[in-house]
């Protein structure tokens, strides 16, 4: 079992996952093509994660930032779809996730987000925060 997530790591290494990912020009590719702007709420920790899809950014963001979709999980959850290691679709059909918004901005997100799963995994590793990981 790994540790919950602080609301800083969650920032840190979801943001430094979009940073790397800007160096594979397929990502940028695919990532520049998309649309939209996901906004990540978690509880335990409280926290919020802002995506730019096109611009391959994620950031801390407030409650009150605008976004096309609004995803709302725990903290652990949102480590664990990071690492592969969720389920969307059940978590979501299941009540554990909630969704607001365009689901066409998460649906099409998903795809392009599952190829940075091993960079999201080799950052905690490489930070020592194997605690972390599912």
């Amino acid at each position: 079992m790994s540790t919950s997530p602080s609301a800083e790591d969650l920032y840190k290494y979801i943001g430094l996952t979009f940073e790397q990912a800007k160096s594979d020009p397929k990502l940028v590719q695919k990532f520049s093509s998309g649309e939209g702007v996901l906004k990540v709420v978690t509880t335990q920790p409280d926290g919020v994660v802002i995506i730019d899809i096109p611009r391959m950014t994620a950031v801390q963001g407030s409650a009150d930032d605008e976004s096309d979709c609004t995803l709302r999980m725990t903290g652990d959850f949102a480590n664990r779809f990071w690492q592969g290691d969720l389920n969307l679709l059940l978590s979501v059909t299941s009540g554990e996730i909630g969704i607001e918004g365009k689901m066409s901005t998460l649906a099409k997100a998903i795809p392009t987000a599952k190829e940075l799963f091993p960079t999201y995994i080799k950052l905690l590793t490489d930070a020592g925060r194997t605690d972390l990981l599912a």
